[in-house]
């Protein structure tokens, strides 16, 4: 992870991050509106299962039951798509977050690689719950217990490391904002 933390600081600058920052809302935009909608029309209202919280076996499997062929071939497309979208969205936040740090002491840049180890942690729980939830949607209507009992505990540890790595950023933020405002103050 220290690897990743010193390339995605020593490429800080605007060539690299303005093409990662468009392609991270370009993905957004699909990730989050446009293909939600299209899901949710095509399933009476529901939600990707990865979006949903706390989703027990015998709700994932009665949601896949439900869906017809095309809403499985929408959602096993959508969730190769989100193999995509959680690396832009995090790397790009982490660009961000490496900047953000340039304002703090160098002592603090250091330890930059705990944000990377939680972003990147997070992405690979999001493709592992991504397997899992479209082995639930293929396996039915075998209903094997132990794959969507395998996907709900990979989505609550995505939620736990996306969880440490916000409260970084929601620490970091307020920092610097604060550590500036004193900065041009003083002067």
């Amino acid at each position: 992870m220290k690897r990743i933390a010193e390339l995605i600081q020593a490429n800080l600058n605007l060539r690299v991050f303005l093409p990662l920052l468009v392609l991270a809302l370009a993905t957004t935009w699909y990730g989050l509106f446009y293909s939600v909608d299209k899901f949710a029309e095509m399933t009476g209202g529901l939600t990707f299962m990865d979006m949903q919280r706390r989703l027990i076996p015998e709700e994932m499997f009665a949601q896949a039951a439900s869906f017809s062929p095309e809403t499985v071939s929408f959602y096993i497309g959508w969730s190769i798509f989100d193999y995509a979208w959680p690396l832009v969205s995090f790397t790009t936040s982490l660009f961000i977050c490496a900047w953000l740090l340039t304002f703090l002491a160098e002592k603090w840049q250091q330890r930059f690689w705990w944000l990377v180890a939680a972003a990147y942690t997070t992405v690979l729980f999001d493709w592992l719950e991504n397997i899992g939830f479209v082995a639930v949607v293929l396996s039915v209507p075998d209903e094997p217990l132990w794959i969507a009992q395998t996907a709900s505990v990979m989505h609550d540890c995505k939620m736990l490391f996306m969880m440490t790595f916000n409260l970084g950023w929601w620490i970091l933020l307020p920092t610097v904002i604060v550590i500036e405002i004193r900065r041009r103050f003083s002067r």
